[in-house]
């Protein structure tokens, strides 16, 4: 059988040659913000005016905030009553 002709080594060739800076770029940009986060504590958090002005007022581990979220609520309605109709099986 005839061998046809692969566009894709061309093209990826082609694009690679226009597009490696990007590339480079977001690999460098990804590394540095990366070892900058993992490089945060929780202490660090505390002591940072930013952190504390963007803190959510509710965590999702407390009692109230699940009360007050309606997505919450409605999975637990629909959770306690599927296990009301599979505990009667």
């Amino acid at each position: 059988m005839k061998r046809w002709f692969d566009p894709w080594p061309v093209f990826f060739k082609r694009e690679f040659n226009r597009t490696w800076p990007f590339l480079v770029g977001f690999a460098v940009t990804g590394t540095i913000i990366t070892k900058f986060s993992l490089g945060l504590t929780e202490e660090d958090a505390k002591n940072s005016p930013f952190a504390q002005k963007h803190k959510r007022e509710y965590s999702f581990n407390t009692e109230e905030a699940r009360s007050s979220c309606s997505t919450f609520n409605h999975l637990s309605k629909l959770h306690s009553t599927s296990m009301l109709l599979t505990s009667g099986l």
